[in-house]
């Protein structure tokens, strides 16, 4: 599945929805103001970031896709603004168009300490202009070429109407590609045709207008709203409870992914983008789901409307399995994410056979010059070539299995080779470390470790505990 994933960097998305500019205005309060029971805001700093359907964009940048953008802003300063943000991000807005007769809606977000105390619209909701609808329908083929999988992100701000939506849909249909709505208020008839609709519970009470308390009225309403509309697949989000999905003979429920919740601001739009993306790359909408339940996760401990990168996806489903083994590959997403996060990350390596107290002395030593620590175990066949055919005495099997057991031991690799040059050069950990036995030798990976910014460590071995002696004295007894 991981090479599945990593074709999302060969992927262009196509987006279409209601476009709008996130202001936010930071501070701190200490006071009431005095012409009015409010609290006073002292200004810190002020930012603005892509919302609306814009978000949906961020999260899609952040996992490595490619994005075509399709829709307009007004012809003003948040809509420069916008605009200009999406071209730095590398999106195609080739197709993206300014009016004078429209408003870039903007909201604006006053807050304190990550707590939102107020926020202020500026929108003026109305139709998609019929030149842009004019503009699409002249130019449909421009809007698919290159394009894998499409989302229509509806915030029922206007621009997603049935003429709009229907356009998009079922043309896309034509070409075999697949589309993802993220729907918004009553009518989802205009929705018709499309792949995967990925309504909260909210949004699909209120289409349903049925309260849904429970798991069986969610699950015959869900069922006959993806019947009568004729949408492939409902993938209803359910906050702590995750995702059921609707498909054709069968529904399935996928648990959430416990983690401290902060905001979750954005992450409809989170779980829209990854699941586009992953099944733009092949992968099926079971494990979809999967995968978007981990995502958001990931963006609910964070402040905002926050994104998913591609390294912290990998470093999620690495954490998912609740196994510290994980092949190189993974190994690399894991670190990069880290890395992105301020970890230290320390790389030490060996046969690790017959695991004795010196083993566990030189992991303990090793930790303590970083966050996080690598251990890249031997395979059979390396210590064959490097021991002779006598070793080793436990199989790599058992030899990773007893790593992972070790709380000291964040992540173990198995390591093919003779030397650990690659996995080093791959991981490009920040420190590695060494027994002081290697301290005056010729070191194979001391030349990478350095060229790339990091440093080796040599650290005191356990008196005479080897592997090695271990086995002469029970020999000799």
């Amino acid at each position: 599945m991981i090479e599945q994933i990593e074709k999302i960097k060969d992927i262009t998305v196509l987006i279409y929805g209601d476009m709008m500019v996130d202001k936010y205005v930071n501070g701190t309060v200490s006071r009431i103001s005095p012409e009015a029971p409010v609290p006073v805001l002292t200004v810190t700093d002020k930012f603005s970031k892509l919302g609306g359907a814009g978000n949906v964009i961020d999260n899609i940048v952040s996992l490595g896709a490619s994005v075509k953008v399709i829709g307009y802003l007004g012809n003003d300063m948040e809509g420069d603004w916008a605009k200009k943000a999406l071209t730095e991000r590398g999106v195609d807005t080739s197709l993206l168009l300014q009016y004078e007769d429209c408003r870039t809606i903007t909201k604006t977000r006053l807050t304190s300490k990550k707590q939102q105390f107020l926020r202020a619209d500026e929108e003026i909701i109305k139709p998609a202009p019929k030149e842009y609808f004019d503009y699409m329908k002249r130019n449909v083929d421009k809007l698919f070429d290159g394009v894998q999988v499409a989302i229509v992100s509806d915030y029922g701000k206007g621009a997603v109407t049935e003429e709009t939506a229907q356009l998009i849909i079922s043309e896309a249909i034509k070409r075999n590609i697949p589309v993802f709505v993220d729907p918004k208020g009553k009518d989802y008839t205009k929705y018709k045709g499309a792949t995967v609709c990925t309504p909260n519970m909210n949004e699909i009470r209120l289409v349903s207008g049925e309260k849904l308390e429970t798991e069986d009225e969610l699950r015959k309403t869900g069922e006959k709203l993806r019947k009568e509309l004729k949408i492939d697949n409902f993938a209803v989000t359910r906050s702590e409870k995750g995702i059921t999905l609707f498909e054709e003979g069968q529904i399935n429920d996928f648990p959430a992914i416990s983690k401290d919740v902060i905001d979750v601001s954005g992450a409809g739009d989170t779980v829209v983008a990854t699941m586009a993306c992953l099944y733009g790359c092949g992968i099926d909408l079971q494990k979809c789901c999967k995968l978007a339940n981990l995502a958001a996760s990931v963006v609910c401990s964070k402040f905002g409307t926050a994104t998913l990168s591609l390294n912290e996806l990998m470093e999620q489903i690495a954490n998912s399995r609740q196994f510290k083994y994980v092949t190189l590959q993974n190994a690399k997403y894991i670190v990069d994410s880290l890395k992105e996060k301020g970890k230290k990350i320390v790389f030490t390596n060996g046969c690790f056979d017959m695991l004795h107290a010196g083993h566990l002395s030189s992991f303990m030593q090793a930790k303590e010059y970083g966050d996080i620590l690598i251990v890249a175990v031997n395979s059979d066949r390396s210590v064959k070539a490097n021991k002779g055919d006598e070793r080793p005495i436990i199989s790599e099997k058992y030899r990773i299995e007893m790593l992972c057991a070790l709380e000291v031991v964040d992540y173990v690799v198995l390591m093919d080779e003779d030397n650990p040059i690659n996995i080093i050069s791959t991981l490009q950990p920040d420190i590695t470390v060494k027994g002081k036995d290697w301290e005056n030798k010729e070191l194979p990976e001391r030349k990478v470790v350095e060229g790339y910014g990091g440093c080796v460590k040599f650290i005191e071995m356990k008196g005479t505990l080897s592997t090695t002696n271990i086995i002469k004295k029970i020999r000799n007894e």
